[in-house]
């Protein structure tokens, strides 16, 4: 069957790059305050998160950068000892949320998509809730103020480091919505939180190695949720891509 070639002139005046991987697959939200992003995945987790309706809460310390939350440049001693300080409370009381701008990256399934054999979640989510990673090519330089506090990091600061990473992590297009661990599900080490209100399923998109069978995951797709779009990708022809396999599109 053919994509929706129609639907790109949608995304693209939706404020979407033009070779968005869902592009030709179905269309973009159809509100400016909810934007589509995605979360990769392992098939086991996608199927318990569609199932369990939540999506899991991540850590920093968990987190594949070694550099989370050390995006400053530590040129004086006392600024390491605050921020290393910071972190380690801020790990022990905040998870996040992690999605994508976009799926059509082939590293992303790489690394978060069991080698391209996964699942990738498609959600449309309030912008109001989420942030966007600011990559750089050197870390920031910020000097601790004589005064009103000179023993802790200012809210500007803090946020920088919470929303800042290096260059080459550039091709994720990360978003984050930071939450309470305290507000989240927990089971056993691991926390999760809801899907519904201002996060709701959409896309279901199979990789182009996953052997689950389309039709199987449609059926266990809809009765949790009706309106999401379930297809699979392939590899393009033309680039180094992830896109649509149009024999699977509605």
């Amino acid at each position: 069957m053919p994509t929706h070639e129609m639907f790109r002139h949608e995304w693209v005046s939706a404020g979407y790059k033009s070779d968005m991987g869902s592009a030709v697959a179905c269309r973009p939200p159809t509100s400016r305050s909810t934007i589509r992003l995605y979360n990769l995945t392992s098939v086991k987790n996608a199927l318990s998160n569609i199932e369990n309706r939540r999506i899991k809460v991540s850590r920093f310390a968990d987190l594949n950068d070694p550099f989370e939350l050390l995006a400053a440049n530590f040129r004086e001693h006392k600024m390491r000892q605050l921020v290393r300080s910071w972190k380690d409370k801020s790990q022990s009381q905040t998870g996040l949320l992690c999605f994508a701008g976009d799926w059509s990256e082939p590293v992303m399934w790489s690394h978060y998509a069991k080698k391209h054999t996964g699942i990738c979640l498609g959600f449309d989510v309030n912008r109001t809730t989420v942030q966007q990673v600011k990559y750089q090519d050197d870390r920031i330089l910020d000097a601790l103020s004589p005064k009103p506090a000179p023993d802790k990091l200012s809210e500007e600061l803090q946020d920088q480091l919470l929303c800042t990473k290096s260059g080459g992590w550039r091709y994720e297009e990360e978003y984050r919505r930071f939450v309470s661990l305290n507000d989240a599900l927990s089971e056993g080490p691991l926390h999760f939180w809801p899907i519904g209100g201002d996060i709701q399923l959409v896309e279901v998109i199979l990789g182009p190695l996953c052997e689950a069978p389309l039709e199987s995951i449609r059926q266990k797709v809809k009765p949790h949720f009706p309106n999401a779009v379930v297809f699979k990708a392939r590899l393009a022809f033309q680039s180094f891509k992830i896109v649509p396999d149009a024999r699977t599109i509605f």
